[in-house]
């Protein structure tokens, strides 16, 4: 359900837990609460207003440094990689690296972890895009080749190859005559679910061209909550 608060909607599920918790969302702030069965409104309005600093504090941090598609990859700018968010800390080096630290953030954690770039001296932004755009395409194709054939075993079906590719209006696509997958390389920033729900709609596409009822029928047979992916990925939840 949604709660108004303070001019702001709080998201709010009831769970079978003992606590309540209240998370700050990346990308844009939203306020999510976890709160008891039993716990009335009342209750949580009053929590909220005791947290009130802390919360404010970090919608503030997400509203003033969004992920953005191309960052101009400085210290302070944010990115993402599958799903977790990180804060760049950038040095000059004599080559381009990315180290992320070991493990995941908390998810009620107040910062954002740090990622280390490195970068050459005297880098333009284009080479710097350049550099991230090839990371995020290696950390894609070390997850594709475990996760397609994993759902090619589980569905039955194949395609005859695939590849990589910076899309602007595609997740991913499928030619349908010689079912070879495209994969959008900005699939690395989004939760691994993500990327599963395309490779199974990509997959859908070598035996169903179009979207209709059958084509939804593969969906959710081997995925049944494609749906609340899907709005995941697109950035409705």
């Amino acid at each position: 359900m949604i709660l108004e608060w303070n001019g702001r909607n709080v998201r709010v599920e009831k769970k079978r837990i003992r606590n309540l918790h209240i998370y700050v969302k990346p990308p844009y702030g939203d306020i999510l609460v976890t709160a008891p069965l039993r716990m009335s409104n009342r209750d949580i309005r009053r929590f909220l207003d005791e947290k009130n600093d802390w919360i404010l504090r970090n919608v503030e941090k997400f509203e003033s440094n969004p992920v953005t598609p191309d960052p101009d990859l400085q210290t302070g700018d944010i990115i993402a990689v599958w799903g977790t968010y990180y804060q760049l800390q950038v040095t000059e080096g004599t080559r381009y690296k990315l180290e992320l630290p070991p493990g995941l953030p908390a998810e009620d954690s107040a910062e954002f972890p740090t990622a280390e770039l490195t970068v050459r001296k005297g880098s333009s932004k284009e080479q710097r895009t350049d550099f991230l755009n090839r990371w995020y395409r290696e950390q894609l194709e070390e997850r594709v080749a475990i996760l397609l054939p994993k759902w090619e075993d589980y569905t039955g079906l194949h395609c005859s190859g695939y590849t990589f590719r910076r899309m602007k209006s595609e997740w991913g696509s499928c030619n349908v005559k010689t079912h070879r997958i495209t994969f959008n390389t900005r699939l690395a920033e989004h939760p691994v679910e993500c990327l599963e729900y395309i490779i199974l709609h990509e997959l859908a596409h070598t035996v169903v061209p179009n979207h209709g009822p059958e084509f939804k029928a593969i969906e959710t047979r081997y995925m049944p909550d494609w749906k609340t992916v899907r709005k995941k990925l697109n950035g409705k939840l």
